[in-house]
Parts: C-alpha cells; structure tokens; sequence
C-alpha cells in the first residue's frame, strides 16, 4: 500500500485522488470534516504514483522568476464592489475566456458545500467572486483541466496555494497556454463546522438563503458577512443578518484558529515566492500607494510571477486601472499576511459541535457576551460618524512601520 503525507500535514488537494489510474483513491470526510485521501486496498495496483504527485512528499521546486508587484482595480465599479477586493481575479479569467479559454474557481453550491467547477463565459465567473472561507473541493477539476490544456485551450485555474501545488505536482510539467493564480490564505476552515453554522444561522434568520463573506454594503474596509434572502435583495443590499468579524460566530470560530485545517500550521506552500502566475490578496493601505484611488471600494495587491503572468497584465490592461511599486514592500505583505494560527489539541470542539444543539454549541464556543457587543457596536459608531476608514488607516500604517 502507498504511504502519503500524514493527515496533520496533508492539505486536501486531491491530487493523488486524481492521478490514480485504477481510480483506488477517493476523498473522505475525517472527523473534522476535512477531505483525505483513502486508498482502496482491492483497487490499488501498488503503483506508487499518488506518492509521487503529492506535494506534502516531493515539494516543487521555485521556478527562477523575476516578480513585478502591482496594486489593481477593476474599472467596472459593479465588478468590483462583487469582488472581495479590487476584482483583479475578473480581470485575468475575462483574459482567458476572450482566447476561447476556461476558468477555474471556487463556488458556492445550492447545499453549502464549495466546489471547484469551470466557466465557460464571462457571464458565469460572478460566481467565483468574493472569498469563500470554506475549504473547496477540487473532485476532478484537475483532470478536466488537463483535458483543456492538452487540446490547446488557454485555461486560468485558481485556488489556495497548496491547490495549486496540487495541480502542478498532478500534471507533472508546466503548460505555455496555463495560467494560475493563487491568494494570501489565512488558513482553510472545516466545511463539517461550517454547515453547523449554516443550520445555526438558519434557525436565527429562517429566510437566510444566499452568505456573502466579505460584503461591501458598509465599504471595502468595514467588511460584513451578510445573508440574503433572493438574489433581488442582494443586489438592493437588503440583508436578513449582517455582522463584521468581531459579532459573527463563523468568522470567530475561523479567525480564532478553532476550527481550522492542521496542515495549516506548517504550510509548505505558502511563501514569500510562489509557483503560481499570479498572487493576489488585499491591498489595505492604498491610500499611501495611491491616494487617488482610494474610494472605498477595494483595490487588490497583486505580484505576477512568471513572463506568462507578465504578458497576461499587457493583455488586462483594458479592463484594470494599475501601478507597479517595489516588490520588497510587497514580499514584506506576503509574509505579514501568511502568519495565522490552529489550535491544536482542540479534540473536544469536534466532540461537541456532533454531540450538542448547534445553539448550544455556538454559545459555548462563541458567546455574544458583553466585550463581542461592546466592539460591535463601536466598530459601527465609528462608521456611522466616518472615522472607521481614518482608524484602520492608522492601525495599518502601525503594522508596516513595526514590520
């Protein structure tokens, strides 16, 4: 039977589910609700070559590269205001698909879960925008992929970091007609925990049907996870629930490590020089890179690796408004941004969030006490009298000169 890497450093990327010629590896659930690789001994043939695609086992090697680092906004204001940040990722899949390419991303399905699926329009990357703070599936997106790739077709494919390992280490080579892109991940929260909060929520709002995490009807820098009731109420703003990191219990869970992936401690992959085309991740303090973009609404840091990357900005540059800046400030960024933590040894969490009534289980592990309304309700004053943007600015400016 094959060894791979020990679930506490495997990261979920299926790329040896995906590589098995016999089809002797599915994905499983663990008691955390995070997917594993499990090997059928009747259907495994001895092999060897989900051992050699897994990128816990043989880590790649950096390629030589010569980043640029850019801030980016997408031109299209509803593009952005969709967008998590400034709607860089819009930018690169519009690129694709005008070459009769195919883009791959993360969505959010009709149960809750998130998958990776293809678009094949421009219509259909909505989407992939925003963040999704679940883990995704990949199912068999990296062997679709490969069929697009070897019949000629350009192909944009985006996920976390060790995805995207994932699905070098499964095609063996680099592609001239592939582009990816990977992001600053924090961290991949359990999808097992998330739907408990999913069913918590619902019992709260009974007409909460579609999440956005990182809503921007308060502005880009006052975030929201928000549910909707109908796509219509989205589009008008017109939420059922609405909380900022501070208040809302799955964002506590995820930004307090609780119910975050193991492998997440020791990440191999995410590091201050990436294998990816293109990194992307939140540009907070643009009004010191460009005052005059500061509207509020979201601009995205970007560092294009690769002279394929390169070539992709000549041919975004339509659809984006963008300026270089130094790419030491923007390494500082990425290793500022990588740093996270996991509990460890947090076996009773998984213990109860099976055993006891979710609204039980939330209070427990995050109450709204005293001190979570207090900041709350700050945190909304402030906005209300306009000094939120002013302080954040303050607070950023803070952490660049301590880094």
């Amino acid at each position: 039977m094959p060894i791979l890497v020990d679930s506490d450093h495997c990261c979920g990327c299926a790329a040896c589910a995906n590589k098995c010629p016999n089809h002797a590896i599915i994905m499983q659930g663990n008691e955390e609700g995070f997917l594993h690789p499990l090997v059928s001994v009747e259907k495994c043939i001895e092999c060897k070559v989900c051992e050699q695609v897994c990128p816990g086992l043989n880590p790649i090697k950096r390629k030589n590269s010569f980043p640029h680092a850019y801030i980016v906004q997408h031109k299209d204001d509803a593009i952005r205001r969709q967008s998590t940040s400034g709607g860089a990722f819009t930018a690169i899949a519009t690129a694709i698909l005008n070459k009769g390419g195919v883009v791959f991303g993360a969505t959010m399905m009709e149960d809750y879960t998130v998958r990776h699926q293809s678009a094949h329009s421009i219509e259909e990357l909505e989407r992939f925008r925003n963040s999704k703070y679940v883990q995704s599936e990949i199912g068999c997106s990296y062997q679709e992929a490969l069929c697009y790739l070897e019949d000629g077709r350009w192909v944009c494919f985006s996920g976390t970091p060790c995805q995207i390992n994932g699905l070098y280490s499964f095609l063996g080579k680099d592609y001239s007609n592939l582009i990816t892109v990977d992001f600053s991940c924090r961290a991949v929260p359990s999808p097992f925990v998330f739907l408990k909060y999913v069913e918590y929520r619902k019992k709260q709002q009974n007409e909460a049907r579609r999440i956005v995490f990182r809503d921007k009807k308060r502005g880009y820098s006052y975030s929201t996870l928000a549910w909707y009731a109908n796509e219509a109420d989205q589009k008008n703003g017109n939420s059922v629930y609405r909380k900022s990191s501070e208040a809302d219990e799955w964002l506590r869970l995820f930004l307090g490590g609780l119910c975050n992936r193991s492998s997440c401690n020791a990440c191999f992959y995410q590091t201050p020089q990436r294998y990816s085309d293109f990194t992307l991740w939140d540009c907070w303090d643009v009004k010191s890179l460009a005052p005059e973009w500061d509207d509020n609404h979201g601009t995205t840091n970007v560092v294009v690796w690769s002279e394929k990357g390169l070539r992709m900005m000549d041919e975004m540059k339509s659809d984006i408004r963008y300026r270089e800046y130094p790419f030491d400030q923007a390494k500082r960024a990425i290793v500022r941004t990588s740093s996270f933590t996991t509990r460890r040894n947090n076996h009773q969490f998984y213990v109860d969030v099976k055993s006891m009534d979710v609204a039980d289980f939330f209070h427990k592990y995050a109450p709204t006490n005293v001190k979570v309304k207090s900041l709350s309700l700050g945190r909304y004053v402030m906005w209300r009298l306009h000094l939120h943007d002013k302080i954040r600015r303050i607070r950023h400016l803070f952490i660049h000169r301590k880094k």
